[in-house]
């Protein structure tokens, strides 16, 4: 009982402590549903359309007008100008009129005709390498959607009934099949990384000023009088708040969220608990840890906001991690993040349950353990050195 009473004697202190705090009730209540709903509707049409082409057409024939108009029906693909002078190609790619120029030589309906081989020239301006991918894919379907046309048309002028024109016509078919994300959103994968970025980072201020301001207003007398000098129960009275907080905000970013930003969560919720509680405990332990080594709550800040991209990066999330240096590699393993957003983007979109993500758990688990017994170890050693001071 008397434990009981002591964690929730420092939780009820570092309630009053946030509500008299202009600085952590922006950082803690407002900047993470501000800042998780700004940064999602960056992406919320998650998938490209109409991206601007331009054509330059040398052989001016109805095929060629045909071809122009497939192209024009991709819905990837929105032809915006035409083209009649060469030297203009570089000049709307620079100027970034277009994000391609579809160039059609002369003599394309006739070289059709006599069935040979003819070449479609597409500049992509590849400085923007997201629309240049989707582009170049876009403009190979067409073509080659077209030269199955042809190919049909040339084997029904032979006196082969359609279905075999068909066959002969493309005798090596692939059948490509997209898994987990077929629709290919760029939204759906980054979106919810955005959301465990803010509530990650918006915490690591909250929790590491307060931690700083024990030491600026020192005020860890009263944190070791509350706890009974024990440093565990300090930890989890400190942090308690934050951790219920930040849970109520997780749950509230993977289903309103979700649901606004129409991102699928094919999953389990288990896991997903699992997984977000770990992250929690292991953030918040962190948050303590670096903000006892401040003695002022605009230090604590102006580090830790620089710490908001590094850690992004180094998850592995934006780059393969396999493709990063050996040293950025070992520097992940030890950022909670790293485990929990291979996880989450598992369980989102390919509907892990927690037998497939065991690995990530116990990575998790286990940096979860050493940053709270670290965080305890530093406490003690404040709360120490508090009573020996006085």
């Amino acid at each position: 009982m008397k434990k009981i009473k002591s964690i929730f004697g420092i939780i009820k202190r570092e309630i009053d402590w946030i509500i008299n705090d202009l600085d952590l009730i922006a950082m803690l209540l407002a900047a993470p549903l501000f800042y998780s709903f700004f940064y999602g509707t960056m992406y919320m049409n998650k998938i490209e359309t109409e991206v601007p082409v331009a054509i330059y057409d040398e052989d001016r024939s109805y095929d060629s007008y045909q071809f122009i108009k497939d192209l024009n029906a991709n819905t990837l693909i929105n032809v915006k100008f035409n083209i009649n002078n060469p030297d203009e190609i570089k000049d709307k790619l620079i100027n970034e009129d277009v994000q391609s120029v579809i160039y059609i030589p002369k003599n394309f309906s006739s070289d059709l005709k006599y069935n040979r081989s003819v070449s479609v020239k597409a500049f992509l301006n590849t400085h923007r390498f997201l629309h240049s991918n989707d582009l170049n894919k876009a403009i190979n379907e067409v073509a080659l959607n077209k030269g199955e046309q042809i190919r049909i048309q040339y084997f029904n002028s032979k006196n082969f009934s359609n279905d075999q024109a068909k066959q002969l016509s493309t005798p090596l078919k692939d059948e490509t099949r997209l898994l987990f994300n077929p629709s290919e959103s760029y939204g759906d994968f980054l979106i919810p990384a955005i959301l465990v970025l803010v509530f990650q980072q918006t915490l690591f201020m909250g929790l590491g000023q307060s931690m700083a301001k024990e030491n600026e207003l020192k005020k860890l007398d009263e944190l070791k009088m509350l706890s009974a000098s024990n440093p565990v129960y300090s930890l989890i009275g400190k942090a308690g708040i934050y951790l219920i907080l930040y849970l109520s905000y997780a749950l509230i970013f993977f289903s309103v969220h979700i649901a606004v930003f129409k991102i699928p969560f094919n999953g389990s919720y288990i896991a997903f608990l699992v997984m977000t509680l770990l992250l929690l405990i292991s953030i918040s332990s962190i948050a303590i840890i670096i903000g006892s080594f401040f003695t002022k709550k605009v230090h604590a800040l102006i580090l830790i906001s620089f710490t908001t991209y590094p850690l992004f990066f180094f998850t592995g999330y934006s780059w393969p991690k396999f493709s990063m240096p050996f040293i950025a590699q070992m520097i992940g393993y030890l950022i909670p993040t790293t485990p929990y957003l291979q996880a989450l983007n598992r369980i989102l979109l390919m509907g892990a349950e927690l037998r497939h993500i065991i690995s990530e758990i116990l990575n998790i688990l286990l940096l979860t353990i050493i940053y709270f017994l670290l965080a305890v170890f530093i406490l003690k050693r404040k709360l120490h050195s508090e009573e020996v001071s006085a």
